[in-house]
Protein backbone atom coordinates (compact mmCIF):
# COMPACT_ATOMS: atom_id res chain seq x y z
CA UNK A 1 0.00 0.00 0.00
CA UNK A 2 1.53 3.47 -1.51
CA UNK A 3 0.33 6.74 0.32
CA UNK A 4 1.25 10.02 0.97
CA UNK A 5 -1.26 10.58 3.83
CA UNK A 6 -0.24 10.30 7.36
CA UNK A 7 0.52 6.98 9.37
CA UNK A 8 0.04 6.25 12.85
CA UNK A 9 2.79 4.45 14.18
CA UNK A 10 2.41 3.72 18.08
CA UNK A 11 5.53 3.86 20.05
CA UNK A 12 6.55 2.73 23.55
CA UNK A 13 6.90 5.66 26.16
CA UNK A 14 10.53 5.83 26.09
CA UNK A 15 10.97 5.72 21.86
CA UNK A 16 8.50 8.41 21.77
CA UNK A 17 10.55 10.20 25.17
CA UNK A 18 14.00 10.10 22.85
CA UNK A 19 12.33 10.97 19.84
CA UNK A 20 10.91 13.95 21.26
CA UNK A 21 14.44 14.98 23.12
CA UNK A 22 16.14 14.35 19.69
CA UNK A 23 13.40 16.46 17.85
CA UNK A 24 14.06 19.40 20.50
CA UNK A 25 17.70 19.31 20.21
CA UNK A 26 17.43 19.96 16.64
CA UNK A 27 14.58 22.10 16.69
CA UNK A 28 12.50 20.28 14.67
CA UNK A 29 8.80 18.75 15.44
CA UNK A 30 8.74 15.16 16.26
CA UNK A 31 7.06 14.06 12.56
CA UNK A 32 9.87 16.06 10.56
CA UNK A 33 12.66 14.32 13.26
CA UNK A 34 10.86 11.15 12.88
CA UNK A 35 11.08 11.14 8.93
CA UNK A 36 14.40 12.32 9.15
CA UNK A 37 15.29 9.43 11.28
CA UNK A 38 13.73 6.88 8.79
CA UNK A 39 15.20 8.43 5.94
CA UNK A 40 18.70 8.09 7.71
CA UNK A 41 18.57 4.80 8.97
CA UNK A 42 16.88 3.70 5.65
CA UNK A 43 19.62 4.36 3.16
CA UNK A 44 22.26 3.24 6.05
CA UNK A 45 20.19 -0.52 5.24
CA UNK A 46 20.17 0.26 1.62
CA UNK A 47 23.99 1.29 1.21
CA UNK A 48 24.69 -2.05 3.55
CA UNK A 49 23.01 -4.12 0.91
CA UNK A 50 24.90 -2.03 -2.52
CA UNK A 51 28.45 -2.39 -0.26
CA UNK A 52 27.62 -5.94 -0.05
CA UNK A 53 27.35 -6.42 -3.38
CA UNK A 54 29.99 -4.47 -4.33
CA UNK A 55 31.88 -6.87 -2.18
CA UNK A 56 30.81 -10.10 -3.74
CA UNK A 57 31.78 -8.72 -6.81
CA UNK A 58 35.28 -7.91 -6.00
CA UNK A 59 35.65 -11.05 -4.41
CA UNK A 60 34.61 -12.81 -7.14
CA UNK A 61 36.75 -11.09 -9.31
CA UNK A 62 40.14 -10.95 -6.86
CA UNK A 63 39.08 -15.37 -7.39
CA UNK A 64 39.13 -15.16 -10.98
CA UNK A 65 42.37 -13.38 -10.86
CA UNK A 66 43.88 -15.94 -9.03
CA UNK A 67 42.57 -18.41 -10.57
CA UNK A 68 44.38 -17.10 -13.73
CA UNK A 69 47.62 -16.68 -12.13
CA UNK A 70 47.87 -20.25 -10.65
CA UNK A 71 46.89 -21.35 -14.45
CA UNK A 72 50.05 -18.76 -15.50
CA UNK A 73 47.54 -17.30 -17.58
CA UNK A 74 47.86 -14.07 -15.98
CA UNK A 75 49.93 -11.12 -15.55
CA UNK A 76 52.00 -10.17 -12.38
CA UNK A 77 53.78 -6.33 -12.51
CA UNK A 78 55.84 -5.08 -9.36
CA UNK A 79 55.50 -2.78 -6.68
CA UNK A 80 57.54 -0.24 -8.70
CA UNK A 81 55.68 -0.60 -12.30
CA UNK A 82 52.47 0.29 -9.35
CA UNK A 83 54.01 3.06 -7.94
CA UNK A 84 55.01 4.35 -10.74
CA UNK A 85 51.15 4.43 -12.51
CA UNK A 86 49.95 6.14 -9.61
CA UNK A 87 52.90 8.70 -9.45
CA UNK A 88 52.05 9.45 -13.28
CA UNK A 89 48.11 9.82 -11.80
CA UNK A 90 48.96 11.78 -8.93
CA UNK A 91 51.24 14.77 -11.27
CA UNK A 92 48.48 14.94 -13.85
Amino acid sequence: MTGSGPMSVPLPKELRRRLEAYAASRQLKVATAARALIDERLREVEDVVHLSEAEEWQRAQAWATWEKLKEGRGRTVSRAEVMSVFSKKRRR
